[in-house]
C-alpha cells in the first residue's frame, strides 16, 4: 500500500493553464479548462494541486498519462520527461551505458560529440526551466498578502501553505542544482521577476552556488518530517543531500574546495534515521517505497502516474523480447535499446549481488552498437515486488526512482574524507564502504590504505550504476575528458583518453540563444 503522501502527489491535477517562462520553452497549455488564474487561487484545493504538479515535473510529461496533454511539445513525450532526458545526459556519454538507437542526437551523446542543437540537451534544459517557472509562480501566488487579498485567511490553510512554500523552494533549488551541473552559467529567475516583461540575466556558477546555499539553509527545520507517511516529499535530509552534493562538487563549480562543509551535512544525513536496505535488489523493485534507504524518490505508479519515461523507460529500453520480461521482470514492454558497456560490467567480482545483468545469448563487448545482443542487458530495475509478484500494471512500472539514497551518502562521506575534509575519519569511511560491500557479498577492505579515490570511483559505479550519477562523478574525478578511455568515447570502439574539455559541459540550446540575447554560450560551442 502506497503512503498517503505518495497518493497525494499522484493526484496531480492542474486547474488552469499554468503560466510559462518568459523563455521560449516550446510549451502548450496544460489544460483545456477555462479557469482564470485568479479564480483558481480562490479555491483551497489549488494550493495542494499546484504543488503536486511541481513534484510531478520530475516524473511525468503532462497532465494525462502516458503522453497526453503535454507540458512540452516533443515528437516523443517519453523523451520530454525530466528523468529520461536527464538520465540520457548523465549515463549515455559515459562508461556505463550503450544504446542501439541513433536518433534525436543520441549518437552525439554516446560519442561525446554533441552540439547546441542536440535534442536531449534542449529537452532537459527546457524541462528544468519549466519546473523552475512553476516554482516561481507558486511562490508569487502564495504569499500571506496574496492569500489575505483573496479571502484565504483560514489559519490552518495558511500554515499548510507556508510548509508548501518551503517544499517549493527546495524543489526549485534542486532544479537549479541540475542546471549548474549540466550547463554551468544559466538564466536566473525567481518569483521576484515579473513574467513576460524581461529577459532573464545569466548568472555564473559562483553566484548560483551561493544562492543555493542560502535557499536550502533558510528552510531547514521547516519541511515535512522525515517519516514514511511523507514518502515522496522533500524533507530536511533532501535539502542536506543537495547541499552535500553541491559541496562535494564545489571545486568543479567554483574552484574552491568545500569538503568539510560536505561532511557537516553528511553527518546530519547519517543521523536522520535512514538505514541500508538489507537486499540491494529491493531498492529497484515495484514496492521500493517500503525501503528506509531512499531519501528522495521520483515517484511512479503503473495505474495513476504513467509515462514512457521514468523507470518504465529504464526497464523497457533495457529489455529484449527474448528475455520474456513480462514474466521475469513484471513489465511486458521490451524496446531493445540500452545495455551495459563492458567498462561497467567488468568492474564486478564473482558473487557481487549488485551485478544485475542478463548475459544469456549476449556478448560482453559492444563492438557493434546497433546489435542489441552485444553488451549485457541491465536488469537492475524491475516491476517486481520483493515477494516476487508483479506491480499493478504490466505496461507501466510502479517502481520509484531513488534520486537520493543513503548508500550514496556513505560513498560521499568516504570521498570527502579522502579529499581532506575535516570532521570525518578514515575509520568511519572504511566502515561505511564495507557496509555496502558486505550487503553486496563483495570482499571487505581490511585497511584504510585500500580506500583510495580510484577505488571509490569504481565503487560508485558498482553501487550506483544507471542511477544518473556517472557523468558528474567522472568530471569530479578528472576522468571524463582526460586520462580515461572507454568504448565509443570520441566515436571509436577503442575510445579516446583525452578529448576537448568543453565536453565537461553541455551547451545552452541554440534555440534559447536565439530568444534571449542576454545569454553567452559555453566556451567551445
Amino acid at each position: 500500500m502506497k503512503s498517503t503522501a505518495y497518493q497525494w502527489i499522484l493526484s496531480c491535477i492542474s486547474l488552469w493553464a499554468c503560466v510559462s517562462c518568459v523563455n521560449d520553452l516550446d510549451t502548450v497549455p496544460l489544460t483545456n479548462n477555462e479557469i482564470t488564474t485568479e479564480n483558481a487561487w480562490q479555491l483551497p484545493e489549488t494550493y495542494a494541486s499546484f504543488l503536486a504538479k511541481i513534484y510531478a515535473g520530475f516524473a511525468l510529461s503532462g497532465n494525462e498519462g502516458p503522453s497526453g496533454m503535454p507540458d512540452i511539445v516533443a515528437g516523443d513525450q517519453g523523451e520530454a520527461t525530466f528523468l529520461r532526458s536527464y538520465w540520457t545526459l548523465q549515463e549515455i556519454p559515459t562508461d556505463e551505458a550503450a544504446i542501439a538507437w541513433a536518433d534525436d542526437g543520441l549518437n552525439g551523446l554516446q560519442f561525446t560529440q554533441w552540439n547546441s542543437s542536440n535534442r536531449f540537451v534542449e529537452l532537459n534544459y527546457n524541462r528544468i526551466l519549466l519546473n523552475i517557472a512553476y516554482c516561481n509562480e507558486y511562490l508569487r501566488q502564495t504569499t500571506e498578502e496574496q492569500m489575505d487579498t483573496r479571502g484565504m485567511t483560514d489559519s490552518d490553510l495558511q500554515n499548510q501553505v507556508a510548509t508548501y512554500r518551503n517544499e517549493v523552494r527546495v524543489l526549485r533549488a534542486l532544479n537549479y542544482y541540475f542546471l549548474i551541473d549540466l550547463y554551468a552559467n544559466v538564466p536566473f529567475l525567481t518569483e521576484a521577476n515579473r513574467v513576460g516583461t524581461e529577459l532573464p540575466e545569466q548568472k555564473d556558477r559562483a553566484f548560483l552556488f551561493s544562492w543555493l546555499e542560502s535557499e536550502l539553509k533558510a528552510v531547514e527545520g521547516q519541511l515535512p518530517s522525515t517519516n514514511h507517511n511523507n514518502y515522496g516529499k522533500v524533507n530536511d535530509a533532501t535539502a542536506w543531500m543537495i547541499l552535500a552534493k553541491l559541496y562535494l562538487n564545489a571545486e568543479v563549480y567554483t574552484g574552491q574546495a568545500h569538503y568539510t562543509e560536505c561532511l557537516t551535512y553528511l553527518h546530519k544525513i547519517l543521523q536522520a534515521g535512514y538505514h541500508l536496505e538489507e537486499n540491494y535488489s529491493y531498492l529497484f523493485g515495484a514496492d521500493n517505497d517500503l525501503s528506509n534507504e531512499i531519501i528522495y524518490p521520483i515517484v511512479f505508479d503503473g495505474k495513476r502516474a504513467t509515462t514512457y519515461g521514468g523507470t518504465t523507460f529504464l526497464m523497457a529500453a533495457a529489455f529484449g523480447s527474448d528475455m520474456n520480461p513480462g514474466t521475469n521482470f513484471g513489465l511486458a514492454q521490451s524496446w531493445s535499446g540500452t545495455r551495459a558497456k563492458e567498462s561497467l560490467s567488468s568492474l564486478f567480482d564473482d558473487g557481487d549481488k549488485r551485478a544485475l545483468f542478463w548475459t544469456d545469448k549476449r556478448t560482453q563487448e559492444t563492438t557493434d552498437l546497433r546489435n542489441y545482443n552485444q553488451g549485457w542487458a541491465v536488469i537492475k530495475f524491475t516491476n517486481l515486488q520483493r515477494n516476487g509478484n508483479p506491480g499493478s500494471d504490466n505496461l507501466f512500472a510502479d517502481t520509484d526512482f531513488p534520486l537520493f539514497r543513503l548508500a550514496d551518502a556513505y560513498l560521499m562521506y568516504a570521498e570527502a574524507v579522502l579529499r581532506g575534509g575535516q570532521g570525518g575519519t578514515l575509520d568511519q569511511a572504511l566502515e561505511l564502504v564495507n557496509a555496502l560491500r558486505k550487503r553486496a557479498n563483495a570482499s571487505l577492505l581490511t585497511t584504510s590504505s585500500q580506500l583510495t579515490l580510484s577505488f571509490l570511483l569504481d565503487e560508485r559505479a558498482r553501487e550506483l550504476y544507471w542511477e544518473g550519477h556517472r557523468r558528474t562523478d567522472l568530471i569530479r574525478f578528472g576522468r571524463f575528458t582526460k586520462n580515461y578511455s572507454w568504448p565509443w568515447k570520441n566515436g571509436i570502439y577503442a575510445g579516446t583518453a583525452n578529448i576537448d574539455d568543453k565536453y565537461n559541459l553541455f551547451p545552452l540550446p541554440a534555440s534559447e540563444l536565439s530568444v534571449n540575447t542576454n545569454l553567452k554560450q559555453n566556451q567551445g560551442f
